[in-house]
């Protein structure tokens, strides 16, 4: 088995897992509301922000041939810079003032969840990045569509969508990316180990902060 399908398949097996939280199973039992989802969309703000500039720190790390894909990191990290905008947006579709959001922490899982990437690139092994960005690029492309269609049920407009659309449809292009920085990164097996540890990882942070998100509803926090 290739080193690539091998990684799907962690992935998937990541997805199961994933797709079992808190917040999934409420999405079946329909006991997720608007209030719910705008919670979600504020820890997804916090989230996205970060990302661009993550992915660009990761590079500060690569040597020898692995410096190739520095220019593609950069295009693609910069790709990712504004949708943290689309949670805004959708957020006032759905009527909330956004003006201090940008200004407030994260909850904790979301800060435990961007804490990992740099905590994997910096002390750990930064290939391990890779498994990060994968479940993060391939997650909306598999399972946005049948995300979409919850959320229309639940009566959210389509204008208050755009973060999960765009990734629905824009990261089919970055998946294509995320074979190639696999096969020109992932070398030993220490890489293929850290990659798959950070897939996993990731899946249940990414998890976390979702439950965090819903539970602050019931709670009455932000």
């Amino acid at each position: 088995m290739s080193k690539w399908h091998e990684l799907m398949r962690e992935f998937q097996s990541s997805l199961a897992v994933f797709q079992q939280c808190e917040t999934f199973q409420r999405l079946q039992e329909d006991t997720i509301g608007v209030e719910h989802y705008q919670a979600i969309l504020r820890q997804i703000f916090h989230h996205a922000r970060e990302n661009p500039q993550i992915q660009a720190l990761a590079t500060v790390y690569f040597r020898g041939s692995q410096r190739d894909m520095v220019k593609k990191f950069y295009a693609h990290a910069s790709s990712e810079i504004g949708h943290d905008q689309l949670a805004l947006n959708d957020l006032k579709v759905l009527g909330v003032d956004v003006t201090d959001i940008p200004e407030e922490y994260p909850l904790a899982a979301t800060s435990a969840l961007l804490g990992y990437a740099f905590y994997q690139i910096q002390h750990h092994n930064p290939i391990g990045y890779l498994g990060y960005l994968l479940f993060l690029e391939f997650t909306p492309t598999t399972i946005g569509g049948e995300l979409l269609k919850r959320l229309k049920v639940m009566g959210i407009p389509e204008e208050a969508m755009s973060f999960l659309a765009d990734h629905t449809t824009i990261d089919v292009h970055h998946n294509k990316l995320m074979e190639q920085y696999v096969e020109k990164l992932v070398k030993s097996a220490a890489d293929m180990s850290a990659v798959t540890y950070a897939i996993h990882t990731t899946a249940r942070l990414y998890a976390g902060m979702l439950d965090d998100a819903i539970r602050t509803v019931e709670s009455g926090a932000k």
